[in-house]
This record gives structure tokens, sequence and C-alpha cells, in this order.
């Protein structure tokens, strides 16, 4: 049986008289000053922070580290190296060879009666370009079939390889422009660094500016030779620009990233280390290694003529590039030949072949400009 006690007014009084408000006060306050317990979810939280932490950790340390070898690399292996060195004293009209194995070659047959130094703005603010512009005849009005030449890595218009060429030509009847590159020779210091070929291509369409704007020479009578890193900026420059009508490739390549991951192996390091030197140039530096590429040459080449030699023993640039040239021209149908000198390594056939070679470039150039 269910009873409900009732209290008289008097017995409730006194019950809460009784009551200690003190202690509720004070119990009170104790709950209100514990902290909230954790969410269980608060923890297993803090703990994938953690975890994702030690993960970005694990990826960017590692990339980090890739990336600084890369840039070490970059600035190791594609330094410029301005100025002449010892090719200091060439000139269009007296120089000598300084590879040691050939120091006494007779390069008189090459030597030019007249030649001037001109200095040509380049496309990029502030890059002005030295060169020496070799006339026919600087009396003649007629214009004249004229080759522009692109030096290598580290070299210079005084290089004797271009000097040779230049009178190779010259001898022939043809106009020469020898340009050099920016960070090379007595042109303008951009930051001492190259880009085999992927800026330089830049100066070398300015020079052919010069050609057209201040010699008065027609697109159709414009030639370009290039050897080494010369050939592959002379292939990138040609691929951009549709008025050279004649492109010849002395020890060129084809592949950009092949041939950094080549040059890396010849130098010693690690081929897996080439895609860490090209993003580096690139984030680091401003350097983009892989574009635009010396393939455009063929790719964009339409009815135009190309001439490719290269040596079966060099060293510095592997044969293959020159198969894979011929090869890629085969397939677009690109009106392409190759010369490959047997016996001889990285860009000497100039030297070891040289009425052959004197033959050829000319015939070449001939037979596309005039």
């Amino acid at each position: 049986m269910t009873g409900v006690i009732r209290l008289s007014d008097e017995d409730a009084a006194v019950a809460a008289a009784d009551v200690d408000y003190d202690d509720i006060d004070s119990a009170v306050a104790e709950v209100e000053s514990e902290p909230n317990p954790e969410p269980r979810t608060a923890g297993f939280t803090r703990g994938r922070r953690i975890l994702l932490s030690v993960g970005v950790a694990l990826i960017v340390l590692p990339l980090t580290a890739y990336l600084g070898v890369g840039w070490q690399i970059y600035t190791t292996l594609a330094y410029a190296d301005p100025g002449y060195g010892d090719q200091e004293g060439n000139l269009p009209d007296g120089f000598n060879v300084t590879w040691d194995e050939y120091a006494g070659f007779d390069t008189s047959p090459y030597e030019v009666d007249y030649y001037e130094n001109v200095t040509i703005a380049s496309r990029t603010a502030g890059i002005d370009l030295d060169c020496w512009w070799i006339p026919v005849d600087a009396q003649e009005d007629e214009p004249t079939a004229t080759v522009v030449l692109v030096h290598g890595l580290r070299a210079s218009k005084a290089g004797y390889r271009m000097l040779m060429v230049a009178g190779m030509l010259n001898e022939h009847g043809f106009n020469v422009l020898l340009i050099d590159l920016r960070d090379h020779g007595q042109s303008t210091v951009e930051d001492g660094m190259v880009s085999i070929g992927t800026k330089e291509y830049i100066d070398v369409m300015s020079g052919v500016d010069w050609l057209i704007d201040e010699q008065g020479i027609p697109e159709e009578m414009i030639g370009l030779w290039g050897n080494s890193m010369g050939a592959g900026t002379a292939a990138i420059t040609f691929g951009q620009d549709e008025r050279i009508q004649a492109l010849v490739l002395d020890s060129g390549y084809l592949d950009l990233a092949a041939i950094v991951r080549e040059e890396l192996i010849r130098e010693g390091y690690p081929g897996w280390l080439g895609p860490a030197t090209v993003w580096a140039a690139f984030l680091f530096g401003g350097e983009a290694l892989l574009e635009p590429s010396p393939r455009s040459a063929f790719e964009n080449a339409g009815n135009r003529s190309i001439f490719i030699t290269h040596g079966t023993d060099d060293g510095r640039v592997d044969p293959h590039h020159f198969e894979d040239m011929l090869g890629l021209a085969e397939d677009l149908d690109v009106n392409a030949s190759g010369w490959l000198v047997e016996g001889t390594g990285h860009t000497e056939a100039i030297i070891t072949n040289a009425e052959e070679y004197e033959q050829r470039i000319t015939d070449f150039f001939t037979a596309s400009l005039t």
C-alpha cells in the first residue's frame, strides 16, 4: 500500500531549517570546478593528427633532400663560365686550335680578311649579345645566303670550331653571324647558368631578327649551324622559328631528359637523380630544362632541310641521339640526312675530317639556301 506522508506546516519549517545550505553550495562548486570529461573522439582525432604529421614528414623530408641534391648537381654542372678562357686572342682573321692533340693544326685556310664586331639586343630585356658579322662583301647591296653559328657549353664565338666553320662557309660565298650566347663569351651575364638551350634559343632568334631587320637578309636565305649544346639550342630555335630554312646539327641531342640523365652518369652521379636536377632547376632557379625541346625541329620542320653529323666514339653525347634524330625524321617524313663519322669523338670531325666536313656542310647550305 502506498501512502503519502503529509507534514504539517510546522514540521516542514523544522525540516527546512535542518538543511545545511553551505554543504550544498560547496558540492555544486566542486562539481563546476571539475574539467568537462573529454569526449571519446577527441583522443582519436589527436592520434590521427600525429599520424598525419609523421606521414607528411616522411614524404616532405626525403623530397626536400632529393631536390636539394638535385639543385647542388645543377649548380655544379650547369655553370656557364663567361669569357673566352683558353680561346682568348682567337679572332676570325687569326686563331689557333687549343686542343692539345691537334695543337699544330693549320687554321690559315679558314681565316677571313674582314669582319665586324656587332652588338645585338636579345629579345630578353637587358641581354646584349656580342657577335661577329662576316659578310661576303661589305659593299654588296644584294642579299646573300647567311648562316648563324651557335657554340656549345662554356664555349664562345672565339672557339676554333666556330671560326673554322665560319671560314669554310665564307669561302664558299655565305655571310656568317657568330653569336656569344648569354652568360658566354662577351655577352651579358644573366645568372651564370645554362638551360641546355631552352632559354638560349631566344638569343639565336634575336640574331635572326637582326639579319632581317638590319641586314635585309630574306628569310628564305637564312640557315643555322650548331655543335654540342649549340646543336641542341639550334634545334630548338629551328623548331620555334619558321624563318630559318636549313639546319646543321653537329654532335647534338634529341631528348633533353635523356641528355640530363646521361650527363649525370658521365659525371659520376646516379641517373635517377635526373628528375631531381630538372625539378630543382625549375623550382629554385626558374630554369625550364625540358621545354621547348629539340624534337620540335623535326616536328615543325615542314619542307625545310636538316643535316645531322655525329662521331661514333662520342663520349659526351651518345651517338644514339644521332640514330634517334634520323629515326624521328623518317617517322615524320622530314627532309633530313646524316653523316656518322667513324672513329671520331665529340665534335671532332671538323678536325679529323676537315675537307669532307667542309664539302658536306657547304653543299648542304648551297642546296638549301641558294
